[in-house]
């Protein structure tokens, strides 16, 4: 009897003993994976981070080119800005010789054709590189050296090219404008000489609200300026987008001298062809309807869709290129109170590959406007004072012609 408890004591230690092996194999196991998937994980954010810099670098060198003609100062904003970015925790960088400039073709299909090296240059495609040669090096992973793997390489490329447009800028006349920068309702800038004789109205709310805007001081002499400084900047590229105009509010007549009748929206300039086109002529055209407007007063309701959809219908219309960017720049000092919401009208210009900006003046960030240039692929600028305003349309213009092509 002994014996046997002594054998049956040995095998339960042998028992016991494999279990610690197994254990311990199984905890081996259970580290290997959690380090392949800590290590998978931070190089899929590697290849995040590489991509968003190569984006980066391409537009900025398709932008440089297109504002300066000049090769040189285009690969130098693409090094220059790949730089601004980190990747895997470090200073990304990739030399001149990363930069290829070609020109690039819309295709019948929607896609389009890089040629490297082809003249005249309209496009800048980047290869970055993390490894394999490239000026970044290869970025270890957390366990890479203790499984006995090289650090990380990769790669990444981008094109971005300068690309034909077409613009439609979509402006609120809603009585609004005339008000001052304050920010407050019904506060109209003073003094305003262009104000018609008090003896028409009964008070002096009534004799702002049925006269011009004032020159310099209005939200609607504002908007000029920024849309001037737009057209500016535009102006700066070899080939300027061309660019109409609507203006929209809702219809009504003022009640008071000079009775003013006002309509839903107008196209105050219509999209210049593309035969004969001249820039200065597009600009001045532009420059000089806002300023027709601004000789009476500025009224009406924020009545957004028909605004949008009268610029949906000039960016298809007559003298549109089907290959074509188009793009609705709309400005807004409300929020929309009447008529079709805003986003079936931008889920429309959606379908039809039109992009549309947003910018507000003197109000908090508005969900609709967000939703219409999140819908569209566009941004949105909530500016409070001249200076953002300004500076919004400025960046809009700036990125007009570049666009990522792969």
């Amino acid at each position: 009897m002994k014996f046997v408890s002594r054998l049956r004591a040995q095998s339960g230690q042998h028992r016991n003993g494999a279990a610690h092996v197994l254990i311990a194999a199984m905890l081996f196991t259970f580290l290997v994976v959690a380090a392949i998937t800590v290590d998978f994980a931070y190089m899929q954010l590697i290849r995040t981070e590489l991509r968003t810099a190569t984006d980066a670098a391409a537009k900025a060198g398709a932008e440089a080119l297109a504002r300066t003609q000049n090769a040189n100062a285009a690969r130098a904003a693409a090094v220059q800005y790949a730089g601004l970015n980190q990747v895997g925790g470090r200073p990304f960088a990739i030399s001149t010789g990363d930069v290829t400039l070609g020109r690039v073709t819309g295709q019948a299909g929607g896609a389009w054709t890089f040629t490297a090296n082809a003249t005249p240059f309209n496009s800048v495609r980047v290869n970055a590189r993390v490894g394999n040669g490239g000026t970044t090096a290869a970025i270890p992973t957390f366990f890479a050296p203790a499984l006995g793997h090289a650090p990380f390489a990769t790669a990444s490329q981008a094109t971005a090219g300068q690309q034909m447009v077409e613009v439609c800028l979509c402006i609120d006349r809603s009585g609004s404008m005339m008000f001052d920068m304050s920010g407050t309702n019904w506060v109209y800038p003073s003094p305003n000489s262009r104000l018609y004789p008090s003896r028409h109205y009964p008070d002096s709310r009534l004799r702002n609200y049925c006269s011009p805007p004032h020159t310099t001081a209005s939200r609607w002499a504002v908007m000029q300026t920024a849309v001037n400084s737009f057209l500016t900047e535009a102006g700066l590229f070899q080939y300027p987008p061309r660019t109409s105009l609507v203006t929209w509010s809702s219809a009504m007549t003022l009640p008071y001298f000079p009775s003013t009748s006002y309509t839903l929206v107008d196209t105050d300039y219509g999209l210049p062809a593309e035969a004969g086109f001249n820039w200065s002529t597009n600009r001045t055209a532009i420059e000089t309807s806002l300023t027709n407007r601004s000789t009476q007063a500025i009224g009406g309701g924020t009545t957004m869709s028909p605004g949008i959809d009268r610029a949906v219908s000039v960016l298809t219309g007559t003298n549109s290129l089907p290959l074509s960017s188009k793009v609705i720049i709309l400005l807004t000092d409300g929020m929309w109170n009447a008529g079709r919401d805003p986003v079936l009208a931008a889920q429309d210009a959606a379908n039809l590959g039109i992009k549309i900006h947003c910018v507000s003046m003197l109000t908090s960030t508005q969900a609709t406007l967000t939703q219409v240039a999140s819908i569209t692929g566009g941004q949105y600028y909530p500016t409070s004072n001249a200076a953002q305003l300004q500076q919004a349309f400025q960046d809009i213009a700036r990125t007009l012609p570049i666009v990522l092509t792969d």
